[in-house]
């Protein structure tokens, strides 16, 4: 499906009657939610990392310089206590600590539905700081009307790491509801430079691949089979996070991800849809040895309407299963899995102006480890029932304004070990085993309230604004990743290996949201502020000192305030729309999560501009082109993000994971 540049607008800056919180942004190429990440907002920004497109939500971080570095964080929280699906599939499992586990190439998504904060039972197991569930494109997505055929073809250059790419996409329908996709990008590039010329990012080569296959019949009922493959290989510190370019740190790395997927959806009416998903995805880090994560499942989900005398009931309710398993080859001595079945339902009962909405999870959780010494291991097993409820309320004060309410328990069990670690080698040999009979499951209670006001000015003018207040009390916080000699609760003696629990942490800040569309331009403007307070704290001293057990559940360390402002104007005569876009980041002197002798850290203070255009012809000759093309960080800023695990964020060192300095992006598509 062409978009137009009224289109494009239209999708990022619409406003909706049903969907009033920027947290629940649930889009696609023709949304009309309230803030989004959809297609055209992809390509305005020639988006090559999530970050490019991420960076204006509000409560939203996301870090890193390479694709194999990416890395989002919500409310304090990181991606490994984030509900993270592709397509359904959930993104699962640990493979390696300097790495990231998302691996997912922009230009085949076609909108993201993203909740910043767990607030609602139906986000899915495990999830902690909130959800993210990205969609990729379909082939519906891209045919015009009375179409049955086309193809897009798409390049593009990036010049700060003379990078090029190179896309196609088939697509097409039959008579009989058949549709089919392919489609194929590749994507080459060498080291960037930073604002100071350092060098950073990677060399590599990114390649990706989707296949989608659907099947429409009796008018409500619809199959889908999909495979996608993302694999990035290439010159890439070990340690990407900290941006390591010390000597030996650098080598070649490959790191890909495969997911399939199977969906049946069934809507007879407006009032109710159903949907099963079944999937199966492998995250895998291929170097001396290959370390992976392969997780399945599958899941049945409905949404139904009701009305009982003055009250209308939107009800929605499901079951999950899924399993991951952890491989370190060749030797996967050690393998571990986890089980997970849960239950949910939710009732959205809306009386007038009032909207009461009560939910109810429950969920099974199992971990398969070890006991014992190397050599003489035994198998053990962890198992954690919790139901966690849900509240929410919502009121339409009049004139515009609202105001809202929510609560909900949240509730995670502990996943597989990182799978390095899997193999049973440690720096001493092969690693101890050790249970622990006191470990509890991650719990917490998450409060959010807040107030809006929208105003519909004209037929092309409206206003928006949004306040919210959250507080998420953690408890029993989870450390799995390292060898936790001495800590209480596992046995003393190097090289053991044992879960334990950290303490708990107090998550709370401000979250802004502000937007105006007036004719033919629309602003938007947010602010975000987060501070983590931890309780409890476990202390521990071993080969790098004493220092806090930190749990990675958590961001490193809190970061600056954040203040974003987007402007973009549209000349529909001329077929183009002009945009700019500032990220400010507040200084800030922050402790490492681990840190027992509360040093401080100096993040500076950053702002970085960029500006973009695009060129979509409506008609003539040149129908079915589009044109991108911007400068990012268009001062030349050197600067690290605040989401990265740096020891430093100034002077000259090579631990400093600097951000790309400018560079001039332009793709040129074409669909017919």
């Amino acid at each position: 499906m062409r978009i137009s540049i009224v289109a494009a607008l239209a999708a990022s800056f619409a406003f909706s009657s049903e969907n009033v919180s920027f947290e629940t942004i649930s889009v696609t190429s023709n949304s009309k939610g309230y803030d989004g990440v959809d297609e055209a907002k992809i390509s305005t920004r020639n988006a090559t990392l999530l970050n490019d497109v991420f960076r204006d939500i509000p409560g939203v971080y996301v870090g890193g310089t390479n694709a194999m570095n990416q890395k989002i964080y919500m409310r304090g929280v990181s991606d490994r206590g984030i509900n993270i699906t592709i397509d359904g599939a959930k993104q699962n499992g640990n493979t390696f600590h300097h790495n990231a586990d998302l691996l997912i190439d922009p230009d085949l998504i076609k909108a993201v539905e993203v909740s910043v904060g767990a607030n609602s039972v139906t986000n899915g197991s495990g999830t902690l700081g909130g959800a993210v569930a990205f969609k990729t494109i379909n082939a519906s997505d891209l045919l015009e009307d009375n179409e049955s055929f086309g193809a897009k073809l798409k390049m593009g250059y990036t010049s700060n790491n003379k990078g090029f790419s190179q896309s196609a996409i088939l697509f097409g329908q039959t008579p009989q509801n058949l549709e089919i996709l392919g489609a194929f990008k590749h994507y080459g590039y060498d080291f960037s430079k930073a604002g100071n010329g350092k060098r950073t990012g990677g060399d590599g080569n990114d390649i990706s691949y989707l296949f989608k296959l659907g099947y429409s019949f009796n008018d409500a009922h619809k199959i889908s089979l999909s495979t996608e493959r993302n694999q990035y290989k290439g010159l890439y510190p070990l340690r990407a996070e900290f941006g390591a370019w010390q000597d030996g740190q650098l080598g070649y790395r490959k790191y890909k991800r495969e997911t399939h997927t199977f969906n049946y959806d069934f809507m007879p009416n407006d009032d109710f849809k159903l949907n099963f998903n079944a999937y199966n995805t492998t995250h895998e880090r291929v170097d001396s040895s290959k370390w992976g994560v392969k997780t399945s499942g599958a899941k049945i989900s409905a949404t139904q309407k009701l009305t009982t005398g003055d009250f209308l009931h939107t009800l929605k309710y499901g079951t999950e299963f899924y399993t991951s398993k952890n491989f370190s080859k060749p030797n996967n001595t050690t393998p571990e899995k986890v089980n997970n079945y849960s239950a949910y339902l939710e009732d959205a009962i809306k009386y007038g102006n009032f909207t009461l909405t009560p939910g109810i999870r429950y969920e099974i959780h199992e971990l398969k480890s070890y006991d014992g010494k190397a050599g003489s291991l035994k198998s053990i097993k962890y198992k954690f029932k919790e139901f966690s409820p849900a509240l929410a309320l919502d009121y339409e004060i009049g004139r515009g304004f609202g105001a809202f309410a929510s609560y909900a328990k949240v509730f995670r069990g502990p996943d597989v070990i990182e799978s390095m670690l899997a193999s049973g080698s440690g720096r001493a040999g092969a690693y101890n085993w050790a249970k622990n009979g006191d470990l509890k499951a991650t719990t917490g209670d998450s409060y959010e309230f807040g107030g809006r006001f929208k105003n519909q000015i004209s037929e092309n003018s409206s206003l928006s604004l949004i306040a919210k207040y959250f507080r998420t009390e953690y408890e029993n916080l989870i450390v799995d990743n390292n060898a936790n000699a001495g800590v209480v609760g596992c046995p003393n003696g190097a090289n053991t290996l044992c879960r334990v629990n950290s303490g708990g942490a107090v998550i709370d800040g401000v979250e802004l949201l502000a937007k105006a569309t007036l004719d033919a331009l629309s602003l938007s403007a947010s602010y975000t502020h987060q501070k983590v307070k931890y309780k409890d704290r476990v202390a521990v001293t071993g080969r790098n000192g004493t220092r806090y057990l930190s749990s990675n559940l958590i961001g490193y360390r809190d970061q600056g305030d954040k203040y974003a402002l987007n402007a973009e104007y549209s000349l529909p005569r001329a077929d183009l729309l002009l945009g700019y876009n500032l990220l400010f980041f507040k200084s800030k002197n922050t402790i490492s999560a681990n840190d027992f002798n509360a040093k401080h850290v100096k993040m500076p203070s950053y702002a970085v501009s960029d500006i973009y255009a695009t060129y979509i012809p409506s008609g003539g000759r040149l129908k079915g082109l589009e044109i991108n093309a911007g400068v990012y960080n268009l001062f030349n800023k050197a600067y690290a993000s605040h989401s990265q695990r740096t020891a430093e964020y100034s002077g000259d060192t090579n631990t400093i994971d600097w951000e790309s300095g400018r560079n001039f992006k332009v793709s040129f598509a074409y669909k017919f």
